[in-house]
């Protein structure tokens, strides 16, 4: 049986190996757009605050690992276009080269996870400002620390928003985070978030809420952050606002959620035969 697993990440690549631990026979292509392959996203942080030396110590398993040790044909750099699920095919695109490929399953899992938001704010195309998502990201804002950052301002307060402050105050950087909300970490009930708040202030992070941010000041690179209220200096930015699932090249037959997440029933089954989807870019089964 052919299977075809769109992304090689955690999802992706659980996946995949458990298709070749039970499965002898199978044959497992895997497509990813980017050139590494199961690495573990929650230690990015760890690597900005020089907790791990190198992000090859994120990397559970290389794709030479899987080609070469389970027989997995592991593509890197493909860009898939559509697919389309009567004739049973992906479509893509090598991202060096142009050339289209195709790939031809008997059952797909789309594991493509998501993307951070960036708005459309005035500015946003500046030096400096980043989101953390892949280890890429991760190298290009250690890089910016080593050449003397000294004011940090992260936009969000949620997990990675405050990972990241965390982060940067280990690297001795002057930390604000901006949110527009009315306390930090929501996900949590008041009294629990009030522990975070305490220990924001215990390692002197500039909280500011109850602010929108409306743009960037700078003239090649940002030097200030535009809310509602004010304005923020800044030599490096981190906006941490949430993710969007990588779903846009689906066509409407595979049926999405309100913020376009694939919907699957307990089973990881979308609503097409023989198409699963897991991972970021799928919604939760609730079982009640």
């Amino acid at each position: 049986m052919k299977y075809v697993i769109i992304g090689g990440d955690a999802a992706g690549m659980s996946a995949a190996m458990q298709i070749i631990r039970h499965e002898k026979s199978a044959e497992v292509t895997t497509l990813e757009l980017g050139h590494i392959y199961s690495y573990g996203q929650c230690g990015l942080p760890y690597y900005i605050s020089g907790d791990i030396a190198s992000t090859s110590s994120l990397i559970a398993r290389s794709v030479h690992t899987f080609r070469d040790q389970y027989g997995i044909d592991a593509r890197t750099g493909v860009e898939v276009k559509m697919v389309d699920t009567i004739e049973k095919t992906v479509h893509g695109a090598d991202v060096n080269t142009g050339a289209m490929i195709e790939c031809q399953y008997d059952k797909l899992l789309i594991a493509t996870g998501a993307s951070p938001v960036m708005p459309d704010w005035e500015g946003r195309d500046l030096e400096n400002i980043f989101t953390l998502k892949t280890i890429p990201d991760a190298e290009e804002i250690v890089n910016h620390i080593q050449k003397g950052t000294k004011r940090a301002v992260i936009i969000g307060g949620g997990y990675i928003g405050l990972e990241t402050a965390e982060a940067f105050k280990k690297r001795d950087v002057d930390v604000t985070i901006i949110d527009r909300g009315s306390r930090l970490a929501k996900v949590f009930d008041q009294d629990m978030a009030q522990h975070i708040h305490d220990e924001a202030a215990s390692q002197d992070i500039r909280v500011i809420l109850n602010e929108d941010v409306i743009g960037f000041k700078g003239t090649h690179a940002v030097e200030k952050v535009k809310t509602n209220h004010g304005q923020y200096s800044a030599d490096i930015v981190i906006v941490a606002t949430g993710v969007k699932p990588n779903t846009d090249f689906l066509s409407d037959d595979i049926e999405k959620g309100a913020n376009q997440a694939i919907k699957v029933n307990a089973y990881m089954e979308t609503s097409i035969s023989d198409v699963y989807a897991a991972g970021d870019c799928a919604l939760q089964y609730h079982r009640i």
